[in-house]
């Protein structure tokens, strides 16, 4: 080989070298800032907290527990199918994050809405409420102690009602609940949720951590 062409060959690689990590750059997510993440609700712990192992019923009627939150991300909220505001507000929020979510992302991603009102949301009900969104969301409710220990464990406030009472209310929190496909406990979105921001975050957020 001359040594003209030994010099193409090493200019050819260090151009390829060039312009390899130059598009590896451009398609990196953008780092994230706690600024930003804040702006939209965001709140990220520095280290993953553990999610407790509890025993569940999902709206399929299946066993739900902390294994059903590993191998994809998940967004867990508390509320009841009852619920006069927050609930559908929050739901149907959710559903419009999740549809604007490129399509890799949105099958990595499972919305599930844990009822604390066990008393009325069957999982026959929490089906028919969950089916209204035609989003692939799931549901979750179950034995009241099993609810109060994951609430606890995820930083969710909640008071049991008097269930005597007709039509009675569920006072609880509104945040959304972040879990990592170890079903570890990364973070959480507070209320109003801004589908719209958070549409360009979760990918990165995502992509982030993987």
């Amino acid at each position: 080989m001359s040594g003209v062409q030994k010099t193409v060959l090493v200019t050819v690689a260090a151009i390829a070298l060039v312009v390899g990590l130059t598009v590896n750059k451009a398609l990196r997510p953008a780092p994230l800032n706690e600024a930003e993440l804040q702006a939209a609700g965001v709140y990220l712990f520095d280290a993953p907290r553990p999610v407790p192992d509890i025993r569940l019923t999902s709206s399929t009627g299946a066993d739900w527990g902390r294994g059903d939150l590993e191998g994809q991300w998940n967004l867990l909220f508390f509320g009841y199918t009852f619920c006069p505001d927050i609930c559908p507000t929050t739901m149907a929020e959710l559903r419009q994050l999740t549809l604007s979510l490129p399509e890799e992302d949105r099958r990595q991603l499972q919305v599930t809405m844990i009822s604390v009102d066990p008393n009325r949301d069957t999982p026959q009900q929490l089906h028919s409420y969950l089916s209204f969104f035609d989003a692939g969301f799931n549901g979750a409710t179950g034995d009241p102690g099993e609810l109060a220990r994951l609430a606890q464990a995820l930083s969710v406030a909640y008071i049991e009602p008097d269930t005597s009472e007709e039509n009675y209310l569920v006072d609880h929190s509104g945040q959304v609940i972040m879990t990592d496909p170890q079903g570890r406990y990364v973070g959480f979105i507070r209320p109003p949720l801004r589908p719209a921001e958070l549409s360009q975050l979760l990918p990165r957020i995502m992509a982030k951590a993987d």
